[in-house]
């Protein structure tokens, strides 16, 4: 019986001893493993902050009305027209956003990621075609669309009330003075 106990106490210790290789790398991963799992977590968190920056383009143009020099950034390849004020906090006063498409055509535009209210002066060469006054942030799922009603090559987006301010109306033109 006594060979017996001992055949099984030494069976027991056998089965459940590791090797130091084993038992090093059950450490290494009840530490790496949870660090691995945190960061894996927040990896999405700076493509998030990167791609929720305000665009800063450099002032490419100019258009005077009422006596008010108005400074504009200029948008032109696709990444800059898709982007605009997007997450914008404020705009200067006296500045604004001008989207330079490349041909005319019907444009509508949404106020998804927009933190300000806008006015957006639809034209064409220079003629103001449709303004939209006063366009709120979208604070919903669905962002409703403002559309151009006619075909434009160029959009002027501007803080709320500046429209009536410049005393810009349909069917005049504005003389954009590029740099």
């Amino acid at each position: 019986m006594e060979v017996t106990r001992q055949t099984t106490q030494k069976h027991a210790q056998t089965k459940g001893a590791q090797t130091p290789e084993k038992s090093l790398f059950f450490k290494i991963l009840n530490v790496a493993g949870p660090i691995a799992g945190f960061i894996a977590a927040l990896s999405p968190l700076p493509l998030y902050f990167w791609t929720h920056q305000p665009q800063s383009l450099p002032i490419g143009a100019t258009f005077t009305s009422n006596n008010q020099t108005i400074k504009l950034e200029v948008a032109r390849v696709a990444q800059e027209l898709s982007k605009g004020l997007k997450f914008r906090k404020s705009i200067p006063n006296n500045h604004g956003m001008l989207f330079a498409i490349n041909k005319s055509e019907p444009i509508s535009l949404w106020m998804k990621d927009t933190h300000i209210p806008l006015d957006m002066i639809f034209l064409k060469s220079g003629e103001i075609k449709h303004i939209v006054r006063n366009a709120p942030p979208c604070t919903t799922r669905e962002c409703p669309k403002y559309n151009s009603v006619h075909p434009v090559n160029q959009v002027i987006e501007l803080p709320a009330g500046s429209a009536d301010s410049l005393g810009l109306n349909n069917g005049e033109f504005l003389k954009i003075n590029f740099n």
